[in-house]
């Protein structure tokens, strides 16, 4: 139950690839002899960093005021009856995951306790009160370690994802049947395309692989053109459901500034292309030699 005051240890097992419950540092109940006079939080968070990117952080949380009324809260959660079981009972519950906090409580001696917030109610939620009271306490981070890298620079320049599914081969497995619909929903014909590409290392996975951000490039008037109109009277892919590997290379193309509507088209393998609904297209050379040509291969 007792730890380091500090984060070391749990940034350490974030680095070497710990992210669950297996081997973290028991957690226990508040003792009831401990008199906490201070708390520490180990938080997961995203942050951006111009120029080199987004990276997983670890923000080391600190009390800068009074832990009493949490320290009351947690205790009376410990004694809390359980509470009546509703008519619909766990049935009526909806669904819900929570990742446990990393808290810990110091003693006055020094000595550090990791607890945990007590689950409680019928639907066997974090304590409301608890929760509450974990809020109400004043905090400041006192300092920051990074764990690894999780958006590229270029991915992040660019506004792509570092990762994006390879949707038409999903589509292939999936939309084969599908009832044919515009292939661009809202675009209309010369207006630009963002165009992501992904480069895909591991083609195991066959329910939704998912590749790296390459490189990103806007394609605009005439090259546009010829992909707006090649992919829209493209014909339906009718032996998409034949290709049972993901393409290796991929476009993702994004329309009306990239607000949702987007397409996958395959550089290679199948040559499908995916838009966000319907079944696959064969993709028309045309279109192969314009996304080509704007990667730069």
């Amino acid at each position: 139950m007792t730890t380091k005051n500090d984060c070391t240890d749990y940034v350490a097992q974030l680095k070497a690839g710990y992210t669950g419950a297996a081997t973290a540092p028991k957690i226990g109940r508040l003792p009831a002899s401990a008199h906490p006079v201070s708390l520490l939080e180990c938080v997961q968070d995203f942050q951006d960093i111009a120029g080199q990117g987004q990276f997983s952080v670890v923000n080391t949380v600190r009390s800068t005021g009074s832990v009493d009324a949490f320290v009351s809260a947690l205790r009376a959660a410990y004694v809390r009856p359980p509470e009546a079981t509703s008519q619909g009972g766990a049935y009526s519950c909806a669904a819900e995951g929570y990742v446990p906090l990393w808290l810990a409580l110091i003693d006055a001696d020094g000595t550090v306790y990791r607890v945990e917030i007590p689950f409680w109610g019928v639907c066997s939620a974090p304590d409301r009160n608890v929760t509450s009271a974990l809020a109400a306490v004043k905090t400041a981070v006192t300092s920051t370690e990074q764990i690894r890298q999780t958006v590229s620079p270029g991915a992040q320049a660019s506004g792509c994802e570092q990762q994006f599914a390879e949707m038409a081969f999903v589509g292939a497995q999936m939309n084969g049947s599908a009832a044919t619909k515009p292939f661009f929903s809202g675009q209309n014909a010369g207006k630009p395309f963002r165009a992501c590409y992904y480069k895909l290392t591991d083609t195991t996975d066959k329910q939704k692989p998912a590749g790296d951000f390459e490189t990103a490039t806007t394609i605009a008037g005439t090259p546009a053109t010829t992909i707006y109109n090649g992919l829209t009277n493209a014909p339906t892919a009718t032996n998409a459901k034949n290709c049972t590997t993901p393409a290796m290379e991929y476009a993702v193309l994004f329309t009306n500034g990239g607000a949702g509507d987007w397409s996958v088209v395959e550089l290679n393998g199948c040559k499908l292309a995916a838009a966000g609904s319907g079944p696959d297209r064969e993709v028309p050379a045309p279109v192969m030699q314009v996304l080509v040509a704007a990667k730069g291969g």
